[in-house]
């Protein structure tokens, strides 16, 4: 890793603007230098930081940066957008903090964006952790939706349907998770938990989980509108352009993002070291764990960059 950097701006809910126009949310928390960690969040998401997700992180060290992709929270929509555009908001963001080196984390729908980040900025990401990622929809030998819950089928089921079919289930959706309580959000998602993310979801993660959401939603469903089409297109770069390490995690029991996509990611991504974990989960397997994940990859990046000795 690169020394630690100080970034500007930091403990303020802030938005800044893209060079486009648009006004792109984003808040940095950690320690006030140390090594810079990019988190892309999950679909539907915001800038808001969970402790629960991003309290491993911070404890040891790393100063994480969060934020909005277009069209949640404060983040101007940006119709049609790709993940690999996302990805350059992104990349605009951390030059705009002064940040030149550092690390991606993504979760779930932050997956995909994750790796993007390394494709469109390789010169500053220094690698990438991804944890439970979807693969691309078109992937070649990979029944997307087979294991996935009843929700996650019908979802992305609307994506050969279009714009239209989209907007009405994502309207639904959003309206059935908007400002609920935990227990409401779980028996909406019946489908998508097994019982070792049921008992994370009920747990302190729901109300962080709740606060996110809601955030993100506060303005309307673009975000998730868009965050749908971008995962259902073309994502706007090849993985073949990752050449950094990555570090892929994926739980057996996972049933928002069926193990079957970490596996295809695995054998797809030249530069990955995949963790398939029996028995975990889509929520289990982030939450608390990130930070030691993320060391992992640390490690990792030191050791490709540490000149050899004789």
């Amino acid at each position: 890793m690169n020394p630690t950097e100080e970034l500007v701006n930091s403990f303020q809910d802030l938005v800044g603007q893209v060079p486009d126009g648009r006004d792109l949310e984003y808040e940095v928390q950690g320690p006030r230098t140390g090594p810079v960690v990019l988190f892309h969040h999950g679909m539907p998401g915001s800038a808001v930081p969970m402790g629960t997700v991003l309290g491993s992180i911070t404890a040891r060290g790393f100063r994480v940066v969060t934020y909005s992709r277009a069209g949640y929270g404060a983040s101007t929509p940006a119709p049609g957008r790709t993940v690999a555009d996302t990805a350059a908001d992104c990349a605009v963001l951390l030059a705009h903090l002064g940040v030149t080196r550092y690390l991606v984390v993504g979760w779930s729908a932050g997956g995909p964006h994750a790796l993007a980040s390394a494709a469109v900025a390789p010169e500053s990401v220094e690698g990438v952790l991804a944890v439970a990622s979807f693969a691309p929809f078109d992937a070649e030998g990979l029944d997307y939706v087979d294991g996935m819950g009843a929700q996650n089928v019908a979802q992305f089921g609307t994506a050969v349907h279009g714009e239209s079919a989209m907007r009405e289930l994502v309207g639904q959706m959003a309206s059935a998770v908007r400002g609920h309580a935990t227990s409401d959000v779980a028996t909406e998602m019946a489908s998508l938990l097994p019982p070792v993310d049921l008992a994370v979801l009920t747990a302190e993660y729901g109300a962080d989980n709740a606060a996110n959401m809601d955030h993100g939603l506060s303005r309307g469903d673009e975000g998730w509108v868009a965050d749908l089409a971008a995962l259902t297109s073309p994502w706007g770069f090849d993985l073949d352009a990752i050449t950094v390490s990555v570090e892929l995690w994926h739980g057996s029991g996972d049933q928002m993002v069926p193990v079957a996509h970490g596996r295809w990611l695995a054998e797809h991504l030249p530069t990955a070291q995949a963790h398939l974990e029996p028995g975990q989960g889509h929520l289990s397997l982030a939450i608390g764990s990130l930070g030691e994940k993320l060391e992992a990859l640390s490690g990792r990046v030191a050791d490709r960059t540490t000149p050899s000795t004789t």
